[in-house]
């Protein structure tokens, strides 16, 4: 059976972003899933990774006719540029933590909205650095190939290296959260005073997967870069990235690290379908496949809130004998 070239690097494409999006969901879980620390600000540190990585990794780019240019030319290696954008994100998500985590959670969520919003407008309005609303262009690949086989190759390899690091991290905070500083943070959230009283430092928990969660959304924002080598910042980390991760972490399980992942394969796989139906719709139904996702989506979740409030891959329930 022979498959289309074409469909087969869409495929490539949507598992890569929907990798990216289980990078977001696996740092929001640990911060609201594991902890209960309501993060509102997701797309403004996934956008700091990115443009972190974008910056760092990028040849020089002076101003041309219509294009302003943007900070770089330093042409770091991707893997610095990985650590530069999860380094950067998490210390903003830190110094974002320190003022605002002692507020309840809902004046948590707006602070944290009111961030990503202010980071986003100077994005956008910041054009020497950043190029403004027309992007970054000439991002690198993580392997730069030629020839005729030059797509599938790329998607291949990004492919690889996305699922690599989900693995990694999936062992790594596995074993993190199974571990006595992960029993502080369950605590943490389900009865703080409790745990402050037998002598733990709740703040000190909260600032540390505050900033860990931060990180996450940085590498995500430095593998978005390496899956689609362009970046503007007026669409692509709109308060909407937000609440789709939400969605993804209710749906794939909070509390639960393999339910980030499951989620954000879900969710966007709904969104990828419904563009390649898009493609394949009748004419006088192309305008209506979008809000026909948003509807599946809604139903998805209502039905999940009434036979599975705790979502595909429910929370381990832990019983002390």
């Amino acid at each position: 059976m022979a498959f289309d070239p074409l469909f087969l690097i869409n495929v490539g494409f949507y598992i890569s972003f929907a990798i990216v999006f289980a990078l977001l969901a696996i740092g929001f879980n640990l911060q609201w899933g594991y902890t209960g620390l309501f993060n509102a600000g997701i797309a403004g540190f996934f956008l700091i990774g990115a443009y972190t990585a974008a910056i760092a990794i990028t040849a020089p780019s002076p101003p041309a006719t219509g294009y302003p240019g943007h900070l770089g030319g330093y042409q770091l290696p991707v893997a610095v540029g990985a650590l530069l954008a999860m380094v950067l994100a998490g210390s903003a998500a830190a110094l974002i933590a320190l003022p605002t985590l002692r507020l309840r959670a809902d004046y948590l969520a707006i602070a944290t909205l009111a961030f990503a919003e202010v980071v986003r407008t100077i994005a956008i309005n910041l054009e020497p650095i950043t190029a403004g609303t027309i992007g970054i262009v000439g991002i690198p690949r993580l392997l730069e190939f030629s020839g005729p086989n030059k797509p599938y190759l790329t998607t291949a390899t990004v492919v690889g290296v996305g699922a690599a690091i989900i693995l990694v991290l999936l062992v790594a905070l596995h074993f993190i959260v199974e571990s006595p500083w992960g029993r502080v943070l369950r605590g943490v959230r389900d009865d703080e005073e409790a745990t402050m009283a037998v002598g733990k430092n709740a703040f000190w928990y909260k600032l540390q997967v505050f900033a860990i969660g931060g990180a996450l959304m940085g590498l995500a924002g430095w593998f978005s870069v390496m899956a689609l080598p362009y970046l503007e910042p007026a669409g692509s980390f709109a308060p909407a990235v937000t609440f789709s991760i939400w969605v993804m972490v209710i749906v794939g399980g909070a509390g639960n690290l393999k339910g980030s992942i499951v989620g954000a394969f879900v969710v966007y796989g709904l969104e990828w379908g419904s563009v390649q139906l898009k493609d394949l719709a009748p004419p006088q139904l192309k305008d209506t496949i979008p809000y026909i996702r948003l509807m599946v989506v809604g139903v998805l979740l209502i039905v999940l809130i009434i036979y599975r409030p705790d979502g595909i891959l429910r929370e381990k329930k832990r019983v002390l004998r």
